[in-house]
């Protein structure tokens, strides 16, 4: 059984490619479905999920999640992305994060099925300086987060980032990363 799969099987049954049993076994029931999608979105209808099918598979989960009133979604509480500065140099939030860095973080994490790592998400200018960020970092104005998803491959990672919109770079001597909008 594989889960990846199984997140295949309910993104495809979702939209209407289904029903399928959600198994986790890559069948000829779930090609079929996959090719119809790839299909309808203009890619060859193989029935495989590569990562342009994966991307676009995934890409819709945008417009379907929700926030709560103080600035979480399902997958991420707001404190994760306070300033790492430990109130030395602000109160954790010199500025509010961005809705749509926000929406599109759980849409990545949504696509990855698996928990993404938030390293660093907003920054004071005093601690963007002392972490060697750029002069007018996007971390200062809540529009960017340093992540990573344990197990998951960084490009793999960025890859999916990059089909939801975000603009990326990767470290990959330090394992993140960097995402924004």
């Amino acid at each position: 059984m594989n889960a990846f799969i199984k997140k295949i099987q309910t993104a495809l049954n979702d939209r209407g490619y289904g029903p399928l049993k959600v198994d986790g076994k890559d069948g000829p029931k779930t090609k079929k479905a996959v090719a119809a999608f790839q299909k309808d979105a203009g890619l060859e209808p193989d029935g495989l999920v590569g990562p342009l099918t994966e991307n676009r598979l995934f890409r819709e989960q945008l417009s379907v999640i929700s926030m709560d009133g103080d600035g979480a979604t399902p997958h991420f509480a707001k404190v994760e992305f306070a300033c790492d500065c430990q109130g030395i140099y602000c109160d954790g939030f010199p500025a509010a994060m961005d809705l749509g860095l926000l929406l599109k973080l759980e849409a990545l994490r949504n696509a990855l099925n698996a928990p993404v790592v938030i390293t660093s998400g907003l920054r004071c200018e005093i601690r963007n300086a002392e972490v060697g960020g750029i002069p007018g970092s996007r971390h200062c104005v809540g529009q960017a987060a340093d992540l990573y998803a344990p197990g998951i491959d960084i490009t793999r990672v960025a890859s999916i980032a990059e089909s939801l919109g975000l603009m990326t770079i990767l470290y990959l001597e330090q394992g993140f990363v960097h995402c924004e909008v």
